[in-house]
């Protein structure tokens, strides 16, 4: 992954990690982060359990680390060099995995109080930061789509969708609900009908504005060459849906950040509407407007880190350990700022579905 930390931040944005961050050195077992607070050598060094250390975000220097789902041990993601890790609590959300070093290995702790800071004084630096935890995260989620055996795994539920759709629009201003509504063009897309296809480049931002799609993958090998080459009938025997998008979901949103073809397929599972906006069109706008830029990309950053998380959510619930589910549960309860910020993001989808009044496509 140490190709897109240094593809995606400049030179200015990674001498400031350097020379801000402190080196950690594990060794083989050590965990760094846990759902609760636990982190490496938690017990000899008061210092590294404290709630505080919470709040950092690691790069991975040297060696190995695994994700592993709390319940159950499972390992469903390994970090390398260039891995950034730890970054839950700039979404407002905790840890809900295992992570743990593989051998020995180095880690560079950012202190969350300076870079928040720094977030919020340098909009490059959090433009770049934010894009590169979302790329990081898509392409966790690629390969878990991509190598898709177990589609119970990968099932997350409505009600996360829900409060995922809310926390978008409560990070974006008026003027980026505006700018939205005045480039995209508002679709309906009946029930059944394909809105994006297993193979295919996603040239929009989609927005879902009403109505229900299904995110759908199949047990074929994924080649998307041959899947638009042969078709989706010949190629594809049946599709078994993954996840769900309601109101305020971005289908399509991992390729659209990565440039790759979609692993998935989205379809209506319900007559719809969505608002497509133009990919050059918001290529455009984020090199114009650094402050646009920085939200953006933070909202893309919550939504694949979330989605990411949901993998172990649906582990542990799916876990024959009836006491750690409600536990997990139990630490994933929005909390007031948390329900405000909801709110107020439900407040700006409403009024943007009020100001589409255009007549649609």
């Amino acid at each position: 992954m140490s190709d897109i930390l240094l593809r995606e931040m400049s030179n200015a944005d990674i001498d400031w990690v350097v020379t801000t961050g402190e080196r950690q050195q594990l060794v083989d077992s050590d965990v760094l982060i846990a759902p609760g607070g636990a982190h490496s050598n938690d017990g000899p060094n008061d210092e590294l359990g404290s709630s505080d250390k919470l709040e950092s975000l690691y790069l991975v220097l040297e060696g190995e680390l695994a994700m592993s789902a709390p319940c159950s041990g499972e390992v469903f993601a390994t970090l390398s060099r260039g891995d950034f890790i730890g970054a839950s609590w700039l979404f407002d959300a905790q840890p809900v995995s295992v992570t743990t070093a593989k051998g020995d290995a180095l880690v560079l702790a950012i202190p969350g109080e300076l870079l928040r800071q720094k977030l919020l004084a340098d909009v490059s630096f959090a433009a770049h930061l934010y894009r590169t935890l979302a790329l990081l995260a898509a392409e966790r989620i690629r390969t878990q789509f991509e190598a898709a055996s177990n589609a119970e795994l990968l099932r997350y539920q409505s009600g996360q969708m829900v409060k995922e759709a809310l926390f978008v629009f409560g990070e974006l201003k008026d003027s980026d609900i505006d700018w939205m509504m005045g480039i995209g063009q508002v679709s309906r897309i009946a029930a059944d009908k394909v809105l994006l296809n297993l193979g295919r480049p996603v040239d929009a931002l989609y927005v879902v504005l009403d109505g229900r799609l299904s995110i759908s993958t199949t047990d074929t090998p994924y080649d998307p060459l041959s899947t638009c080459s042969h078709g989706l009938q010949e190629q594809c025997h049946a599709f078994t849906p993954i996840a769900y998008l309601s109101k305020g979901g971005l289908p399509g949103i991992i390729s659209f950040l990565d440039l790759k073809p979609l692993p998935v397929r989205i379809d209506a599972v319900k007559e719809s509407k969505v608002l497509a906006i133009p990919r050059q069109q918001v290529l455009v706008r984020l090199q114009e407007d650094l402050g646009f830029a920085a939200r953006f990309y933070r909202v893309l950053a919550t939504q694949t880190a979330q989605l990411l998380e949901s993998v172990t959510a649906i582990e542990c619930r799916t876990s024959p350990d009836n006491n750690a589910a409600n536990d997990f549960s139990s630490e994933n309860e929005l909390d007031l700022e948390e329900l405000q910020q909801v709110s107020e993001g439900a407040q700006k989808f409403d009024w943007m579905l009020k100001r589409l009044s255009a007549p649609v496509a």
